[in-house]
């Protein structure tokens, strides 16, 4: 099985998970081999070096275009959708870029994010259609949506946890698949440990080294924030995610990402993936979509 980097990041939150807010612990139900303290260690390592992997050598013809969907699920109030574009210069790249549209149609983003993971220095940039203005987001940033009203913000792109100090937990069952819990806490007086947040809670799949589910703590008994993948799809030799909620506990909110449509093997301006190219969009009138 071929996974992207897109999808693998996304199943760091959602896979085959259906969160709830009657859980007060991690559900790692039945039993899965206990990891020796290298061993933990060693899966842990392989994950994060695979998430920031540093890709030197170029990759040609392999652009990827996506186009999605954000639903937002108020707990009274009707849902709002928001239209966005995801794109990379190749599935695996830890370069990553957003545009929001107001329409299908339209050929301008009124906000663009281009993201760089990185295990030391991870960068956020947006650009402001509006004010003409490009600015680089700082990390207490990093939390607020991408959009007024949704639930989905940068951090869980650039997931910078994973290079906080963390501690195995136990092995057990989550989503039906054996699995390894770890807990990452922010590094004193960083920019997250001032935040709400004090601790985040992953599962690790033990045959794929892929995560199965993530919960952000704020010190109550449930999770502040809890993801879970809905469907994925087989797009030629690629897996991607089509549809993930995403709920807050506070707000009793939901948004839905929902991929709509997907084009992959493209030639994109090498760039649109650099912050000097953020204003100019990308030109989607010749790429052929497959709708999901």
């Amino acid at each position: 099985m071929k996974l992207s980097a897109w999808l693998l990041f996304f199943l760091s939150f959602f896979y085959f998970t259906q969160a709830g807010y009657s859980q007060s612990v991690f559900p790692a139900r039945g039993f899965s081999s206990i990891l020796e303290p290298a061993e933990a260690e060693e899966k842990i390592n392989i994950f994060r070096n695979y998430f920031f992997r540093d890709q030197r050598n170029p990759v040609f013809h392999q652009g990827y275009l996506y186009q999605f969907e954000f639903t937002h699920y108020p707990r009274t109030d009707q849902p709002v959708t928001h239209l966005g574009l995801l794109s990379g210069p190749f599935p695996e790249s830890t370069t990553i870029r957003i545009d929001l549209i107001s329409r299908k149609e339209d050929a301008i983003p009124y906000y663009s994010f281009l993201l760089k993971r990185d295990s030391v220095n991870p960068i956020l940039w947006k650009w402001n259609k509006e004010k003409e203005l490009l600015s680089k987001v700082s990390p207490e940033d990093w939390f607020s949506p991408w959009v007024e009203g949704i639930n989905h913000c940068p951090f869980d792109l650039l997931m910078p946890f994973l290079n906080w100090p963390n501690q195995y937990e136990k092995s057990g069952r989550v989503c039906g698949r054996p699995a390894h819990l770890y807990t990452f806490t922010p590094l004193p007086n960083s920019t997250f440990s001032q935040s709400s947040l004090s601790s985040i809670r992953l599962a690790i799949d033990d045959a794929y080294n892929a995560p199965l589910r993530i919960e952000h703590m704020d010190g109550g008994i449930l999770p502040s924030r809890t993801f879970s993948l809905q469907s994925f799809k087989k797009v030629e030799d690629r897996w991607v995610v089509k549809t993930i909620d995403v709920k807050d506990r506070d707000s009793k909110s939901k948004t839905r990402f929902e991929l709509v449509s997907v084009a992959h093997k493209l030639d994109l301006p090498g760039t649109s993936f650099d912050k000097s190219g953020l204003k100019n969009p990308i030109n989607q009138s010749s790429i052929d979509f497959q709708n999901l």
